[in-house]
Protein backbone atom coordinates (compact mmCIF):
# COMPACT_ATOMS: atom_id res chain seq x y z
CA UNK A 1 0.00 0.00 0.00
CA UNK A 2 2.70 1.94 0.58
CA UNK A 3 4.42 1.80 -2.44
CA UNK A 4 1.27 2.39 -4.02
CA UNK A 5 1.04 6.04 -2.31
CA UNK A 6 4.49 6.79 -3.07
CA UNK A 7 4.04 6.28 -6.79
CA UNK A 8 0.80 8.07 -7.09
CA UNK A 9 2.96 10.94 -5.26
CA UNK A 10 6.16 10.54 -7.90
CA UNK A 11 3.58 10.74 -10.89
CA UNK A 12 1.53 14.00 -9.29
CA UNK A 13 4.78 15.84 -8.92
CA UNK A 14 5.93 14.50 -12.67
CA UNK A 15 2.71 15.68 -14.20
CA UNK A 16 2.46 19.19 -12.55
CA UNK A 17 6.01 19.62 -13.18
CA UNK A 18 5.71 19.23 -16.97
CA UNK A 19 2.38 21.56 -16.97
CA UNK A 20 4.87 24.02 -16.61
CA UNK A 21 7.00 23.10 -19.95
CA UNK A 22 4.20 21.83 -21.68
CA UNK A 23 2.98 23.16 -25.23
CA UNK A 24 -0.36 21.10 -25.57
CA UNK A 25 -2.59 19.87 -22.12
CA UNK A 26 -4.74 17.26 -23.60
CA UNK A 27 -8.15 15.31 -22.14
CA UNK A 28 -10.16 12.57 -23.99
CA UNK A 29 -12.88 9.97 -22.75
CA UNK A 30 -12.61 6.62 -24.44
CA UNK A 31 -14.80 2.83 -25.33
CA UNK A 32 -12.69 0.36 -25.67
CA UNK A 33 -12.91 -3.35 -26.77
CA UNK A 34 -10.88 -5.65 -24.71
CA UNK A 35 -9.47 -8.76 -25.72
CA UNK A 36 -8.33 -10.50 -22.63
CA UNK A 37 -5.06 -12.83 -23.47
CA UNK A 38 -4.72 -15.00 -20.65
CA UNK A 39 -7.15 -18.74 -21.82
CA UNK A 40 -8.49 -19.34 -18.14
CA UNK A 41 -9.81 -15.86 -18.28
CA UNK A 42 -11.19 -15.97 -21.67
CA UNK A 43 -13.43 -19.09 -20.72
CA UNK A 44 -14.88 -17.59 -17.96
CA UNK A 45 -14.98 -13.99 -18.58
CA UNK A 46 -15.10 -13.86 -22.58
CA UNK A 47 -14.01 -10.29 -24.14
CA UNK A 48 -15.64 -7.17 -23.64
CA UNK A 49 -16.41 -3.45 -23.56
CA UNK A 50 -14.22 -1.06 -20.99
CA UNK A 51 -14.29 2.59 -20.95
CA UNK A 52 -11.91 5.14 -19.68
CA UNK A 53 -9.51 8.45 -19.87
CA UNK A 54 -6.59 10.14 -20.74
CA UNK A 55 -5.06 13.31 -19.88
CA UNK A 56 -1.47 14.20 -20.59
CA UNK A 57 0.70 17.25 -21.99
CA UNK A 58 2.61 17.57 -24.73
CA UNK A 59 6.30 19.03 -24.48
CA UNK A 60 8.71 19.90 -27.25
CA UNK A 61 9.96 17.62 -30.19
CA UNK A 62 6.27 15.44 -29.93
CA UNK A 63 6.91 13.67 -26.86
CA UNK A 64 3.99 13.74 -24.17
CA UNK A 65 3.80 12.27 -20.71
CA UNK A 66 0.42 11.06 -20.31
CA UNK A 67 -2.17 9.09 -17.78
CA UNK A 68 -4.70 7.53 -17.77
CA UNK A 69 -7.29 4.85 -16.31
CA UNK A 70 -10.04 1.98 -17.63
CA UNK A 71 -12.84 0.58 -16.02
CA UNK A 72 -13.81 -3.69 -17.00
CA UNK A 73 -15.97 -5.41 -15.26
CA UNK A 74 -18.16 -8.78 -16.65
CA UNK A 75 -20.08 -11.43 -15.63
CA UNK A 76 -19.27 -15.31 -16.31
CA UNK A 77 -19.85 -18.78 -15.26
CA UNK A 78 -16.63 -20.71 -13.04
CA UNK A 79 -14.69 -23.79 -15.22
CA UNK A 80 -16.38 -26.93 -13.29
CA UNK A 81 -19.07 -25.74 -11.01
CA UNK A 82 -20.66 -23.13 -13.68
CA UNK A 83 -21.22 -20.56 -10.54
CA UNK A 84 -21.87 -16.74 -11.33
CA UNK A 85 -18.83 -14.94 -10.69
CA UNK A 86 -17.73 -11.40 -11.24
CA UNK A 87 -14.50 -9.45 -12.17
CA UNK A 88 -13.48 -5.86 -12.20
CA UNK A 89 -10.42 -4.66 -13.60
CA UNK A 90 -9.31 -0.44 -13.28
CA UNK A 91 -5.30 0.18 -14.58
CA UNK A 92 -4.29 3.58 -13.28
CA UNK A 93 -1.46 3.93 -15.62
CA UNK A 94 1.15 6.93 -16.37
CA UNK A 95 3.96 6.55 -19.44
CA UNK A 96 5.76 8.93 -22.22
CA UNK A 97 4.03 8.87 -25.77
CA UNK A 98 5.73 10.06 -28.93
CA UNK A 99 3.86 11.73 -31.44
CA UNK A 100 5.37 11.24 -34.71
CA UNK A 101 4.11 14.15 -36.66
CA UNK A 102 2.48 17.54 -35.73
CA UNK A 103 0.10 17.59 -38.52
CA UNK A 104 -3.80 17.45 -38.37
CA UNK A 105 -2.84 13.33 -38.71
CA UNK A 106 -0.70 12.56 -35.75
CA UNK A 107 0.81 8.83 -35.20
CA UNK A 108 1.99 7.91 -32.28
CA UNK A 109 3.38 5.05 -30.14
CA UNK A 110 3.20 5.02 -26.18
CA UNK A 111 4.94 3.36 -22.94
CA UNK A 112 3.08 3.08 -19.30
CA UNK A 113 3.32 1.41 -16.31
CA UNK A 114 0.13 0.57 -14.24
CA UNK A 115 -1.45 -0.39 -11.15
CA UNK A 116 -3.90 -2.83 -12.30
CA UNK A 117 -6.75 -2.48 -9.22
CA UNK A 118 -8.93 -5.93 -9.54
CA UNK A 119 -12.51 -7.45 -7.66
CA UNK A 120 -13.41 -10.76 -8.19
CA UNK A 121 -16.28 -12.14 -5.89
CA UNK A 122 -17.79 -15.84 -6.38
CA UNK A 123 -19.67 -18.22 -4.17
CA UNK A 124 -15.92 -19.70 -2.93
CA UNK A 125 -15.00 -15.65 -1.61
CA UNK A 126 -13.99 -12.31 -2.52
CA UNK A 127 -10.61 -11.39 -3.60
CA UNK A 128 -9.48 -7.47 -3.81
CA UNK A 129 -5.57 -7.15 -4.68
CA UNK A 130 -3.85 -4.88 -7.19
CA UNK A 131 -0.48 -5.24 -9.44
CA UNK A 132 2.20 -3.98 -11.80
CA UNK A 133 1.66 -4.15 -15.54
CA UNK A 134 3.01 -2.79 -18.51
CA UNK A 135 0.71 -1.52 -21.18
CA UNK A 136 2.31 -0.35 -25.01
CA UNK A 137 -0.14 1.44 -27.61
CA UNK A 138 -0.26 3.00 -30.78
CA UNK A 139 -2.50 5.38 -32.48
CA UNK A 140 -3.30 7.67 -34.99
CA UNK A 141 -5.25 11.58 -33.86
CA UNK A 142 -7.25 13.15 -36.20
CA UNK A 143 -7.94 16.62 -35.97
CA UNK A 144 -11.09 17.31 -35.98
CA UNK A 145 -11.27 21.01 -35.81
CA UNK A 146 -10.38 23.68 -33.38
CA UNK A 147 -9.34 21.81 -30.01
CA UNK A 148 -11.33 18.58 -31.08
CA UNK A 149 -9.95 15.76 -31.68
CA UNK A 150 -10.73 11.62 -32.39
CA UNK A 151 -8.05 9.18 -31.63
CA UNK A 152 -8.62 5.42 -32.47
CA UNK A 153 -5.85 3.28 -31.11
CA UNK A 154 -4.90 -0.10 -30.57
CA UNK A 155 -2.98 -1.26 -27.14
CA UNK A 156 -1.21 -4.47 -25.56
CA UNK A 157 -1.42 -4.68 -21.69
CA UNK A 158 0.70 -6.77 -19.63
CA UNK A 159 -0.03 -7.86 -15.63
CA UNK A 160 0.44 -11.40 -13.87
CA UNK A 161 -0.93 -11.59 -10.91
CA UNK A 162 -1.48 -15.10 -8.76
CA UNK A 163 -4.50 -14.12 -5.79
CA UNK A 164 -4.58 -17.43 -4.71
CA UNK A 165 -3.37 -20.39 -6.19
CA UNK A 166 -4.08 -19.62 -9.64
CA UNK A 167 -1.16 -17.63 -11.87
CA UNK A 168 -3.09 -15.25 -14.78
CA UNK A 169 -2.71 -12.36 -16.72
CA UNK A 170 -4.94 -9.40 -16.62
CA UNK A 171 -3.88 -7.82 -19.47
CA UNK A 172 -4.77 -8.72 -23.65
CA UNK A 173 -5.33 -6.63 -26.41
CA UNK A 174 -7.46 -3.27 -26.62
CA UNK A 175 -9.22 -1.33 -29.38
CA UNK A 176 -10.58 1.74 -28.61
CA UNK A 177 -11.63 5.28 -29.83
CA UNK A 178 -11.43 7.83 -27.79
CA UNK A 179 -12.65 12.00 -28.34
CA UNK A 180 -10.90 14.81 -26.89
CA UNK A 181 -9.44 17.87 -26.39
CA UNK A 182 -6.21 20.02 -26.79
CA UNK A 183 -5.86 23.04 -24.97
Amino acid sequence: MRAKGILLFCLTIIMFSALSHAEVFFIEAQGNYFQPKDQSFKDIYGNGKSFGGEIGVTLSKGISIWAGANYFSKKGKTTFTEEDTEIQIIPLYAGVRYRLAKTSIRPYVGLAVGYFRYKEVNQIGTVKKGDIGYIGQIGVIFKVGGALFLDIKGGYSYCKVKPVDIEANLGGLQVGIGLGLEL
